[in-house]
């Protein structure tokens, strides 16, 4: 199974939730924060987008935007709006929209904007794995292909035919593949995280061994040797590109595997621990609590309340 896939599957989407909005002339709206990973696709017109982290930039019909656990961002039509949706927003509630529209005059915006539903326990995984935000260009082909499964995602989300939840999921699937397709080759030259680390060669190779085997008991050397690099070298590298040192990369996808397999399966904890790599249940158990902050037995039990 090549990483894309794992992750992906490991998320566990299992829906999107999503509207269309229409504009006209000057308008603005200051869309409040959630941590699901939350997309914008634009069907036609342009609009400006301003996020928390002070930047600023135009979206054009076919551009689509994903943005991570992203607190508060806002839209508009120009950066006038945007400046005064923000100054709005600091008098509405945490979780309320903030809107401007004077509805006439000027080109017309459609887009559509939504979340996708993932496995609550994997939100932090994703958040640390990926970057703030993906921008794909209406140049690139697969925003072509993002749009056509937008359209796909809401016929079926409106119909009631026999397999329609399972039809649904695997769009949905899929969706997330192609979004994090695109930026594999590229991003390499900004931020870290795993897409930053899948442009790299040598980092990429030490990731596919790690999820290829995670039993296995891995070390700095190891990883190094298999890499074709030196022990200090790939160390760097690996965590100025992932983001966190390899070990540290190891134990957090070990404990998602373990989150995962405790919630969605019977298996026996004993055995959950072996298949991930822990050779005891008191090692594994001590680990999953540093990370948790409860023992797996617990987490299993207050998953399933």
């Amino acid at each position: 199974m090549d990483i894309l896939t794992d992750i992906v599957r490991l998320m566990r989407p299992q829906a999107v939730h999503w509207r269309p909005l229409r504009a006209q002339g000057r308008w603005g709206l200051s869309v409040p924060f959630n941590p699901l990973p939350r997309f914008v696709l634009v069907v036609a017109g342009q609009t400006w987008c301003a996020t928390a982290a002070g930047e600023s930039f135009l979206m054009r019909q076919g551009d689509y935007l994903l943005m991570t656990a992203s607190p508060r961002y806002t839209l508009a039509s120009d950066l006038e709006t945007v400046q005064r949706l923000e100054a709005m927003a600091d008098h509405v509630g945490g979780n309320e929209y903030a809107r401007w529209d004077e509805g006439s005059g000027g080109d017309v915006l459609r887009l559509v904007g939504g979340y996708f539903q993932i496995a609550d326990e994997h939100v932090p995984l994703l958040t640390e794995l990926l970057p703030n935000r993906l921008l794909i260009r209406s140049a690139d082909e697969k925003a072509g292909r993002l749009s056509r499964l937008v359209e796909l995602i809401g016929e079926e989300a409106m119909t009631d035919a026999p397999g329609r939840d399972l039809v649904l999921g695997r769009l949905v699937e899929v969706m997330l593949v192609e979004i994090l397709r695109r930026p594999l080759d590229q991003a390499g030259a900004r931020g870290s995280g795993w897409l930053s680390g899948m442009a790299d060669p040598q980092i990429r190779h030490a990731l596919h061994q790690i999820h290829a085997d995670v039993a296995r008991h891995w070390t700095v050397d190891l990883l190094a040797k298999l890499s074709g690099m030196s022990r200090a070298s790939f160390a760097s590298r690996f965590a100025e590109r992932v983001g966190v040192a390899p070990a540290t990369y190891i134990a957090n996808w070990r404990i998602a595997l373990a989150k995962d397999a405790l919630l969605n399966s019977r298996r026996p904890i004993s055995e959950i621990a072996l298949a991930i790599g822990y050779l005891s249940d008191s090692a594994f158990s001590t680990a999953f609590s540093r990370s948790v902050g409860v023992p797996p037995a617990a987490y299993r039990k207050r998953g399933r309340a």
